[in-house]
């Protein structure tokens, strides 16, 4: 199968399927995970063996940890499917389900804005696509930005200038 040519610049939609696909996939290894806990909390091996003993109770806590985190997941999940995506026009501001292309220093990167999946990298057409959430700290400042916008953010202790170019 031939490699897929880079365009200049990723298919709003295909971002979004990628999403979706990588939010299914996290759900199902949380699933597993989940379940995994949950059996090894019961597993006889875990049974106390004295007061003192608190193995059956760490695996419980991790269970439940686990249960909770699939939960919360699904919920996401099942928000994320909900979601109409936007089409931006050039002079549209920023908002949930923009894909925005920035120049941060010399640096050219790609975001897609939405409220689920904050910090996953997607590849979508050749090009690395990350996720950000309105509550992250870059989502905040992206929020409402125009092209050619250009503000600062301090991230791992480094101010950066960050410039809008596109918002799809």
């Amino acid at each position: 199968m031939a490699a897929r040519k880079k365009t200049n610049e990723p298919d709003k939609t295909n971002v979004h399927e990628a999403l979706r696909a990588a939010l299914h996939a996290a759900l199902g290894v949380m699933a597993h995970s989940a379940e995994d806990a949950r059996k090894g909390a019961v597993h006889e091996e875990n049974r106390s063996e004295g007061d003192k003993d608190m193995r059956a109770t760490e695996q419980s806590y991790v269970a439940r940890g686990q249960a909770m985190r699939t939960e919360q997941l699904a919920e996401d999940v099942a928000r994320f499917e909900t979601i109409t995506v936007r089409r931006f026009a050039p002079e549209a501001a920023v908002g949930i389900t923009a894909l925005i292309k920035v120049r941060i220093d010399e640096d050219e990167r790609w975001f897609y804005l939405v409220a689920q999946g904050g910090g996953m990298e997607l590849d979508v057409e050749g090009h690395r696509v990350t996720v950000l959430t309105p509550s992250s700290p870059a989502g905040q400042s992206l929020l409402g930005k125009f092209e050619g916008d250009e503000f600062e953010l301090r991230a791992a202790g480094k101010v950066r200038v960050w410039e809008v170019l596109a918002v799809r």
